[in-house]
Order: C-alpha cells, then structure tokens, then sequence
C-alpha cells in the first residue's frame, strides 16, 4: 500500500504541470464559466418568492455620552407668555 503523501504528490505534480502549459486557457475557461453562472443566476425565474427578512441593526460599543439638559425652574417667567 502505497502512502497517501506520494499521491497526493502526483496530482499536485499534474495539476503544476497542466497550470504552467495551459494556465491561460483555463483561466479564460473559467472566466467565461463563471459569467454564464452568474448570467443563469439572474436570469432564472424563482420558484418561490423572495421574501424581505426584517434586519434590527445594534450600534457596537458604547453611544456617546450627552451633559443632560438642565430642567427649567418653575418660578422662572417664559418670555413667549
């Protein structure tokens, strides 16, 4: 029985050598693949509808602290009166 250590170097020894004579193709090839996934993604019609999730974002950390207001005296004379 052979280790799995040297086989798994054969197929990276393969994969090295199919990069380097045929990286560019590939690459196109999967370029082009990739726009027709994305292309059949949005084009396709659902077979149930979307439906909207409510979100409730939280602030992170703490808010930012405020001087509280200070609370008018009830013997002071309002000028709009």
């Amino acid at each position: 029985m052979e280790h799995p250590v040297n086989q798994v170097e054969r197929v990276t020894r393969f994969l090295d050598s199919l990069i380097q004579e045929h990286g560019d193709y590939l690459f196109a090839g999967l370029v082009l693949l990739s726009l027709l996934v994305i292309g059949w993604m949005f084009a396709r019609r659902r077979k149930h509808p979307v439906h909207e999730l409510p979100v409730m974002i939280l602030p992170l950390g703490h808010a930012p602290k405020r001087e509280p207001e200070p609370e008018p005296s009830p013997f002071e004379e309002h000028p709009d009166r």
